[in-house]
């Protein structure tokens, strides 16, 4: 790379996954404030890992630590993908089940509504459950499965990046506040979204934080 290539691509990373981040964040706290049992596992875990002082900033090696949050930010990213649609041009033919896809032809996948939500893959895909992200329930699961990054050698650059900002967001927070569920948003069902090529979260999905007693 040259120099100029090498600054595009850094903005690409940092420019593009702020607005998609920013979604992803909004979700996961929600879906904490909702399920305040998975909400505590992930702060005792914070803890444990990182400490109880929370003005000491978590390291990479820490962040790396953190299962449980990690299983958290998954599974809200397979119900709410910030990047809900993943288009490719096919540059030959090739035949998929018997149908002739031409050269040249754009192929779209309806991440949301299409792998995210595949019986065959996720048990009552509509249920919130990082536990599908245990290492035991991974295994033999295909990688075409879970596209929240997109796949293969074009996937999203950023993707590493992205999941490390999400963790240190996170947990900045919950170090400092609890989250509770808003008076108008009590259910996974009354989350108010809509996908375009990323997900908008919609207002009036209202949290609360409540100040936690810090223990130094």
């Amino acid at each position: 790379m040259t120099h100029d290539e090498l600054i595009s691509e850094i903005l690409v990373i940092l420019l593009g996954g702020m607005d998609t981040t920013m979604s992803a964040n909004t979700i996961i706290l929600i879906m904490l404030a909702l399920h305040p049992n998975i909400q505590q596992e992930v702060y005792d875990e914070i803890q444990t890992v990182v400490g109880t002082d929370p003005d000491q900033t978590p390291t990479y090696d820490q962040l790396q630590q953190l299962h449980v949050l990690t299983r958290v930010i998954k599974e809200s990213l397979r119900l709410f993908p910030s990047v809900p649609i993943v288009a490719r041009e096919a540059e030959e033919e090739i035949q998929v089940n018997g149908y002739t896809i031409p050269k040249g032809a754009l192929l779209a996948v309806f991440v949301y509504c299409g792998p995210h939500q595949d019986p065959h893959h996720w048990p009552n895909p509509t249920r919130f459950d990082p536990d599908r992200f245990l290492p035991s329930e991974t295994q033999g699961r295909s990688p075409g499965a879970y596209l929240p990054f997109s796949i293969g050698p074009r996937n999203c650059i950023g993707n590493k990046y992205a999941m490390l900002s999400m963790k240190t967001t996170i947990c900045t927070i919950l170090r400092r506040y609890r989250v509770l569920a808003g008076d108008r948003c009590k259910r996974v069902e009354d989350i108010r979204w809509e996908y375009h090529f990323t997900t908008k979260v919609l207002s009036g999905n209202d949290i609360r934080l409540e100040t936690r007693e810090l223990s130094m």
